[in-house]
């Protein structure tokens, strides 16, 4: 009795044990393929609940086999399939869910690693960055994968004699695509993303570069795609592509789409075809993960679908609960828009060299609003005052100072300056990189007027970016 009452304990205690494994947390150093893919590929019941990437690490040349049910965290991480350029030889899958497993795949560059741009953004995207020739899907999914917060690019799925490029993603099972880009790939093949099971994409942006692009973005055969609050732009140049080719399945808008051609039928709340997506270049705007930056005239801002709206873009900043954008990226995110604490920052009419604005936010509703320039005479004219920021971004400054009268000692410090009334300023915050400044004074040297601002320079840290 007492042996069978040993015996159920060492089993109990063994489950327990293996329970414990399977819920730990594995981190994976920086290019360890072998670790990852052991890792990965656990059997049901044995996986760590957790596998975290090195920040920044690269991963060449892993293939990836879940079977069970894990989440990866790459944590800006870049899985580089087999192949390292153009000219070597087709790649094989970088990651495979197989039927009946389950992976969340968050923060995790696929293809290529994205680098920050120069600022100020340049007004046409940068020439794309290339990997990999696609032979294999890249993403294989038969179970359930979501891809959270990722982007995916740098597939050339075509050109000469290799082409086989069936697909970027091929998916039969159910496949959840969340703040995701799919940016900077060439196709020929079947498409970015083919589907034969059920999709359900939100926040996300789907642009091919240009070049050669005849095929879909998504080709679906069967199943359903639905598509919310997403960009979706076949940018080829020499062979436009449509954005959908529904061959047999169902594509679903749940609304606030932005797209190029009609392909998808997509009819939804606030869906918009647009000619110009207004894009900038892709890399890495304040995130760990390549994201694709728009213009502020882009028709993806304010676009999206107040009931569809994530908490967060792809760099887990929030969004505007009302009038979020469509994509993966949130212009002018964080705690507050442009009436908030992104407006801070220097500013400067780029006609007229000299004259700098700094606005920085304050307390509550406040601002301080400081204007470097000259008088009639051009002798330097420091002005300054605190203002209330308004809903629409303006900040009214009622009483503008002007200090008079100091004077510099050598070796010491200033004495005898008197702050006097000058006047008022309204300055307008258009969006993250445009002004204007109104200005009125009884002072007959200044008068009153309006100068147009484009920023100079951005605070560390805040909330208003590209």
């Amino acid at each position: 009795m007492h042996q069978l009452v040993r015996c159920s304990l060492l089993f109990v205690l063994a489950a327990i044990a293996q329970q414990a494994a399977a819920a730990g947390v594995i981190h994976v150093a920086d290019g360890d393929c072998a670790g990852l893919v052991a890792a990965a590929g656990a059997a049901p019941g044995s996986e760590p609940a957790l596998i975290v990437l090195a920040r920044g690490g690269t991963y060449n040349a892993c293939k990836v086999e879940v079977k069970g049910k894990i989440v990866i965290d790459g944590a800006g991480a870049t899985l580089v399939p087999s192949q390292t350029s153009s000219s070597s030889i087709p790649s094989d899958t970088a990651i495979q869910v197989d039927a009946g497993a389950a992976l969340t795949l968050r923060n995790t560059q696929v293809g290529v690693a994205a680098t920050t741009p120069a600022k100020p953004a340049v007004k046409t995207p940068a020439a794309p960055k290339f990997c990999c020739i696609v032979e294999e899907p890249w993403i294989s999914n038969a179970g359930t994968l979501t891809l959270d917060s990722d982007s995916i690019s740098g597939a050339y799925l075509g050109g000469g004699p290799l082409v086989i490029a069936p697909t970027l993603l091929a998916n039969s099972g159910s496949l959840i695509v969340r703040n995701t880009s799919f940016v900077g790939n060439v196709q020929t093949g079947d498409g970015v993303i083919s589907n034969s099971g059920d999709i359900d994409i939100s926040h996300s942006t789907l642009v091919t570069a240009p070049g050669y692009t005849a095929s879909a973005l998504i080709k679906a055969t069967a199943g359903t795609v639905t598509i919310a609050n997403s960009i979706l732009f076949n940018n080829g140049s020499s062979y436009p592509g449509p954005a959908c080719n529904v061959a047999g399945g169902t594509v679903v808008s749940r609304g606030g789409n932005v797209f190029g051609d009609a392909s998808c039928g997509l009819q939804g709340a606030n869906d918009r075809l647009a000619l110009d997506l207004h894009a900038l270049d892709f890399g890495l705007h304040g995130g760990v993960v390549g994201t694709l930056a728009l213009d502020t005239t882009s028709p993806a801002l304010s676009a999206g679908v107040a009931a569809n709206c994530e908490a967060t873009d792809a760099r887990g900043l929030s969004r505007s609960t009302q009038t979020c954008d469509s994509g993966a990226l949130e212009v002018g995110a964080g705690n507050g828009r442009l009436s908030a604490s992104g407006i801070s920052g220097l500013y400067y009419n780029a006609a007229n060299n000299g004259h700098y604005v700094t606005v920085q936010r304050l307390y509550g509703d406040q601002a301080l609003v400081i204007w470097n320039t000259f008088d009639e005479h051009g002798v330097p004219a420091w002005l300054y005052g605190v203002g209330t920021v308004a809903a629409d971004g303006t900040i009214h400054v009622g009483q503008v100072a002007q200090n008079v009268g100091g004077t510099l000692h050598a070796g010491g410090g200033v004495s005898g300056a008197t702050p006097t009334l000058w006047g008022s300023f309204d300055f307008r915050a258009t969006d993250c990189f445009n002004a204007t400044l109104t200005y009125a004074s009884p002072n007959a040297g200044f008068g009153s007027g309006t100068t147009t601002l484009q920023r100079l320079a951005f605070v560390d840290g805040l909330d208003c970016q590209r």
